[in-house]
């Protein structure tokens, strides 16, 4: 069994963003920062840009087209098929989706959801230009497009709800149509009469009847369908969000099969199918979570799984050149982490030395040419893929367990911290001093957290940034639609936010830790977690029993000292009563910090505040009748806003508990492993295959309890003092958008911090240009 060694465990990195593409090959296998495995590729292998998306060939298969639409430039390059060889790009306003290829040229449809310009765009692939397209109207998001028989195009909008036909020739928009909610796919009957959308938020396909320019039906699939595949008498639906492929008879129009993917987990849904090619009678479904593309066989009675294939992180798109034998993998994520040690902006006037190490604009992709396997290569595949997914057991524990002595749990969600950013400078452990810019001085009890209760300085967080990260801390879990539409968001390419908000669309099959628990008797109590400040305060139905209306909500003018004293006012009263509820859930945000804006906290404050409620919280639980049954976890949302010499998404994790077994933890945990640690504790079944699979906490743990009480420790810098309108780039955090997490340029906001605490003179880390 491949198994993730943690003292010497090396992350395989290409440094930073390469603008050209880049052709490499390795041995053995990459550990991922989430801790599950890939392997390297037989085939070539290029390093392309951000989120390659969709891929396909050209007509004579010697070229292969990609488009790329993650937070870096978009564009659609050309490579050599054989080689994977750069041959041009183009460059793009916005990106999304599969390329449509003309059906008697190499041209290519793409859709331009950009900022400025939402439209339909044609590619002459052979000039490397634009030359023409269809304006769309505002607000649209093209995220898929279909070419009847006759000619005529149908465009899907993701934020419209609907479908727009352009008729053959012309660049007009003519009829629209409204469809169910965030459509994902488009699919014409072979005749043309009949157009199939895939509405991913209403888990359904709506028919439209072509010639009416109307929907005449409604075919229930699986949940989130997220792409479609035709035959003549077949649709195949890869349900995104249930970890299998539905087969619809055009004939009779309804669902006549459902195939499961063979790889997927009986307990656990979370591979996310996410994208389809229908070659003969095989039909290749990527699955992004599970980093590899499914195999099916299509029968007389719906579909048989053959096998599987192993690819790189995150598959989005598969082509296929059966006359050559292989196929080709676009991996959203490409083959490995990254460390980020030249992250952030360039202060005014500093040459620029190199190329931005934040995490959206280092998360790149990758294309493999892989030889189509035989059926026995295949079979035998579907145990490669389950072995890189695995991760290293733990040993029964008697604290670790439902029933056990540990009977309350705490869960502290906090904000976009790195480990090096604030715990590098803890000696005996693996960080680096020349990082920290909160050490021990501003965050007293989270280093007194790590003395006393252990450091962990292999935990990492599965979340790239917060859209995903609330739902990877939440669910062990981001679905396909978070992970393709967050990085256009933070490029300022989609003007919304809906990841955070239990949307439907974006609620994975396993929902979230709280629907988990109340669906098995555990009692819950929120503070703050998918609470929106407002005004007016909004949080998810399904949280609102649930949750202190009164405790803030994301709001960096209200300090988490307040807060945890607000959430002690509850707490002491279920200390009298004796009913403290078994899960407990709060949001500190505040060491996001808000820059230097005049008069506004100091970012050093704003993290020292953060840090004396988190102790305050700690005392306040240890000095209580439950210090004995507790366990309090601590966690970022992601590590985002600072850099670490290991990898970027390298983040803390504290525990404060009387059964803490302290020390160096090396270890590699991730929010996974500590979600995984919460189930068994509560008797929970897992959320997703990634807490399924997760190492728990058990080293972490043990037997013997020390019931000393914590005691809150003042940090050492002043938490009433404020930014000076003399500060370091005082007017750039005064324009920068604090309203909600992660709204703040995120490099423009860690070159501020930095010299904030350092001085406006001081060298940072080789900082290179942080671009949007």
């Amino acid at each position: 069994m491949i198994r993730s060694f943690v003292r010497n465990l090396a992350f395989v990195t290409t440094g930073c963003v390469l603008v050209a593409t880049a052709v490499h090959a390795a041995p053995g296998f990459t550990t991922l920062p989430n801790a599950w495995h890939i392997r390297a590729a037989d085939g070539p292998l290029a390093t392309v840009g951000t989120l390659p998306a969709g891929i396909v060939l050209s007509r004579d298969g010697a070229r292969l087209f990609e488009l790329e639409a993650g937070f870096a430039k978009p564009m659609l390059r050309v490579l050599d098929a054989a080689s994977l060889q750069p041959v041009s790009t183009v460059p793009l306003a916005g990106a999304f989706g599969m390329p449509l290829r003309d059906p008697d040229g190499d041209g290519v449809w793409i859709y331009v959801p950009g900022p400025e310009k939402v439209e339909l765009a044609h590619v002459d692939t052979v000039r490397g230009a634009v030359d023409r397209s269809v304006p769309l109207t505002q607000p649209f998001y093209p995220v898929a497009v279909a070419r009847a028989p006759d000619g005529t195009l149908a465009i899907a909008g993701d934020l419209a709800d609907r479908v727009v036909f352009v008729a053959p020739g012309t660049a007009v928009v003519g009829a629209s149509v409204a469809v169910g909610s965030h459509p994902a796919a488009l699919a014409f009957a072979v005749n043309g009469a009949s157009l199939y959308v895939a509405a991913r938020g209403t888990s359904q396909l709506d028919v439209i009847d072509v010639a009416k320019h109307a929907v005449r039906g409604h075919i229930d699939v699986g949940l989130h369908p997220a792409a479609l595949a035709l035959d003549a008498t077949r649709l195949y639906v890869a349900d995104s969000d249930d970890d299998d492929v539905a087969v619809v008879d055009l004939a009779s129009e309804r669902v006549i099969a459902r195939a499961r993917l063979p790889f997927a987990r009986e307990d656990a849904a979370g591979a996310s199918p996410n994208g389809l090619a229908l070659d003969g009678d095989r039909l290749y479904v990527t699955c992004g979570a599970a980093n590899a593309v499914a195999v099916f066989r299509t029968t007389a009675e719906g579909i048989a799984p053959l096998g599987a294939i192993p690819t790189g992180w995150y598959p989005t798109a598969v082509a296929v050149d059966r006359a050559r034998g292989v196929l080709y993998v676009a991996d959203g994520k490409g083959e490995s982490g990254h460390t980020n040690l030249g992250y952030a902006s360039p202060r005014p006037g500093r040459p620029v030395l190199n190329t931005a190490h934040y995490i959206a604009d280092q998360l790149t992709g990758s294309i493999r040419r892989i030889a189509i396997p035989d059926d026995a290569a295949l079979a035998r595949g579907v145990a490669d893929v389950r072995e890189l997914a695995q991760h290293e057991t733990a040993a029964p524990s008697t604290i670790l367990r439902g029933g056990g002595p540990i009977r309350h749990i705490v869960y502290v969600i906090k904000e976009n911290r790195s480990y090096d950013q604030v715990l590098g400078d803890i000696q005996g452990a693996d960080g680096d001093p020349s990082l920290v810019i909160f050490g021990s001085a501003v965050t007293p009890n989270q280093h007194e957290f790590a003395r006393r209760f252990g450091t962990f300085d292999r935990f990492f967080a599965n979340a790239h940034v917060s859209a995903d990260g609330h739902n990877w801390a939440a669910a062990a879990f981001a679905n396909d639609y978070v992970e393709k539409m967050w990085p256009a968001t933070y490029a300022n390419r989609r003007p919304v936010y809906d990841y955070e908000d239990s949307v439907p669309v974006a609620v994975p099959h396993g929902r979230f830790l709280w629907n988990v628990a109340l669906a098995h008797g555990v009692t819950v109590r929120n503070y703050g977690e998918r609470v929106n400040a407002g005004p007016p305060v909004t949080v998810p139905d399904d949280m609102r029993p649930i949750t202190d209306l009164a405790f803030p909500g994301f709001d960096m003018k209200v300090s988490d000292v307040d807060r945890v004293a607000a959430w002690k006012r509850e707490f002491d009263a279920y200390v009298r009563s004796g009913s403290l509820p078994q899960l407990e859930i709060l949001r500190l945000p505040r060491d996001h910090t808000s820059g230097t804006g005049p008069n506004l906290p100091t970012p050093s404050a704003m993290v020292a505040d953060n840090d004396l409620a988190v102790g305050k919280l700690v005392e306040a639980i240890s000095h209580s009748r439950y210090w004995a049954s507790t366990a309090i976890f601590l966690i970022e949302d992601d590590a985002q806003a600072g850099p670490d010499h290991v990898d970027e998404q390298r983040s803390t994790l504290s525990i404060a508990s009387p059964y803490a077994a302290g020390g160096v933890q090396h270890a590699m945990y991730t929010q996974a492993s500590v979600l995984r640690t919460i189930e068994i504790l509560l008797g929970l079944p897992p959320m997703s295959p990634y807490d399924a699979g997760a190492l728990p906490l058990t080293a972490a743990f043990r037997a013997t309890p020390n019931l000393r009480p914590f005691d809150a420790l003042r940090p050492h810098v002043d938490l009433n003092a404020t930014n000076a309108k003399t500060a370091y780039r005082a007017a750039d955090s005064a324009r920068l958008d604090f309203a909600h997490a992660d709204r703040a340029d995120a490099g423009e906001l860690n070159d501020i911090l930095w010299h904030a605490v350092k001085g406006a003179h001081a060298t940072p880390p080789p900082y290179g240009l942080f671009r949007r």
